[in-house]
């Protein structure tokens, strides 16, 4: 009812944080406050906690009734199908349920009032049939997973574990995280567990599950461990399952009652090398050849991949480069949105002349090298933002979808195939367009589009935003068996986006990637003629 009413963004996700919290609290809660301590658990302040207490103790909060009082009924179990807001609800005459709703659409009866019409009515019945699916566990993003295990990890280590080591799909780097998983070395085991229930993130502890709730809405898993195993337990704990099966297949069998502190250990007893974690599971794991090649974050000497305040970003070109020369890197592309971008301010011609005196300016005053660039839209037929004769004057090309991703899947691939066929050369940028806890990735004959690609002059860049992640590891491999390179860009559109390569980094060794095939661990010089569009 916050969100319905207008309210502040970060009040909305406040109270819903604060729900979770309560729910995974259980029994717990009528505790914490009455002893005080309610609101030493992350997420609930003293806002909350204040209407928690009203809620206990009178069942009613005068804070909803007096939301309730401005809505319509059923306003809440509306406001859930997405497409219908509270004017929508309010031109619904007297609707108060998603059944009525639904009901109403069967009839065609919706189609009739003002503001709806066929289509819409069409959009509200597909929307309540997906409300009616049951809801996906909750999920993290890979930094922000990272994060939260980091700290929990730091809050156990020292007091009651001799070592904490980070486990499961965060050591793997998988792009979303439904569990932590820690391993812990310790031999105060209780002590360990009333650390953990003391830990802020902590709602609720299931010992016997060797799990916590967080409340972040995921949950907690502890594999607790002896020094002398701790080898043997990392690796099993970090899995896959499918890996561990095929170092027992060569000849581990006795693996789960082995006695090793360090997992390097373990291998060496097979005979093979190390696995990276990123790569366990995947096609290029237990390589005879090694890893000793294998992408790193160190490798990196050019950001790629760059908005300004010329389009969407927040930073200057001054201000990126400096940041980009700060960290080492050897080169940046300046590549801010085309003009078919309106909703990113997209460079226009007769701006794009003002954009590049201010590099050639800047570029007077920095050390780092500025390629100027765009991020071309690729239009509903194939074609690239900008005339021929203007994109043949960049520096590099950033090829990609930002609307009509909704084609079918026939229309989505000739409109790519078609722009990866193009002569110059074009870096596919966030090739699938998903937007990871958000929205799916586009429809398309992925390998059709490679064949293409791998045919004309162009790379694919692993998009290190952490909302994209794209391409998406899956293909990597594929796109590797048809010689096709890689760049492993930022997606910037600050200085402080500068800071999710290491997360892209992951993702590209994720697909298996190597140094040399990555063209941003080129010097500059190098990497200017191997992507110049002409």
């Amino acid at each position: 009812m916050l969100a319905l009413s207008g309210e502040n963004a970060f009040k909305v996700r406040a109270y819903q944080r604060g729900a979770r919290v309560v729910m995974d609290l259980g029994e717990d809660l009528a505790a914490k406050l009455e002893d005080g301590s309610i609101t030493e658990v992350e997420g609930i302040g003293r806002t909350l906690a204040t209407q928690i207490a009203e809620l206990m103790s009178t069942g009613t909060s005068a804070v909803r009734d007096q939301l309730r009082s401005q809505h319509p009924p059923g306003v809440i179990e509306l406001a859930r199908v997405r497409g219908l807001t509270i004017k929508r609800i309010r031109a619904l005459h007297g609707i108060g349920s998603v059944a009525e709703l639904r009901e109403a659409c069967l009839a065609g009866q919706v189609r009739t009032l003002r503001g709806f019409g066929v289509k819409t009515e069409e959009s509200l019945l597909k929307a309540i049939e997906r409300a009616a699916q049951p809801r996906e566990p909750k999920r993290l993003l890979l930094p922000d997973a990272q994060a939260l295990a980091t700290r929990i990890a730091n809050g156990l280590r020292g007091s009651v574990a001799t070592e904490v080591q980070i486990a499961g799909a965060v050591r793997r780097a998988e792009e979303t995280i439904a569990q932590l998983e820690l391993v812990v070395a310790t031999d105060d085991v209780e002590g360990l567990w009333q650390r953990v229930a003391r830990l802020p993130w902590v709602t609720r502890v299931e010992r016997e599950r060797s799990t916590a709730r967080l409340s972040q809405g995921i949950a907690l898993v502890l594999h607790v461990t002896s020094e002398a195993r701790l080898g043997q337990t990392l690796l099993l704990a970090t899995g896959p399952d499918g890996h561990v099966q095929a170092l027992q297949a060569r000849g581990l069998a006795g693996l789960s009652a082995s006695e090793e502190p360090s997992e390097s250990a373990l291998y060496e007893r097979l005979g093979v090398p190390w696995v990276p974690p990123e790569l366990r599971g995947s096609r290029d794991d237990l390589d005879p050849r090694g890893y000793a090649d294998l992408l790193t974050s160190e490798s990196i000497v050019g950001m790629v991949h760059c908005h300004t305040d010329y389009s969407d970003g927040r930073n200057t070109i001054e201000e990126m480069a400096r940041a980009a020369e700060a960290l080492g890197m050897q080169y940046i592309t300046i590549t801010d949105h085309s003009p078919t971008a309106h909703y990113a301010r997209g460079v226009t011609l007769d701006r794009l002349k003002e954009q590049w005196d201010e590099i050639a300016s800047v570029q007077e005053r920095v050390g780092v090298r500025i390629l100027r660039g765009t991020e071309s839209d690729i239009l509903v037929d194939g074609a690239l933002d900008y005339p021929d004769d203007v994109l043949e004057r960049f520096d590099v090309v950033i090829a990609s979808i930002h609307a009509r991703n909704k084609l079918d899947r026939a229309q989505m691939t000739e409109r790519l195939t078609r722009a990866m066929g193009l002569p110059i050369f074009k870096i596919w940028g966030h090739a699938l367009g998903r937007i990871l806890l958000s929205r799916d990735p586009i429809d398309c004959d992925v390998p059709a589009v490679l064949d293409v690609l791998a045919r004309s002059r162009g790379a694919i860049e692993v998009n290190g935003d952490p909302h994209r992640l794209d391409l998406p590891p899956l293909w990597i491999p594929h796109a590797r068996e048809r010689g096709i390179q890689f760049v492993v860009s930022v997606d910037a559109h600050s200085t402080k986006g500068l800071g999710v390569l290491p997360i892209g980094v992951q993702q590209a060794r994720r697909g298996g990637l190597r140094r040399h095939e990555v063209l941003n661990t080129l010097p500059a010089a190098e990497f200017a003629a191997r992507v110049r569009p002409v």
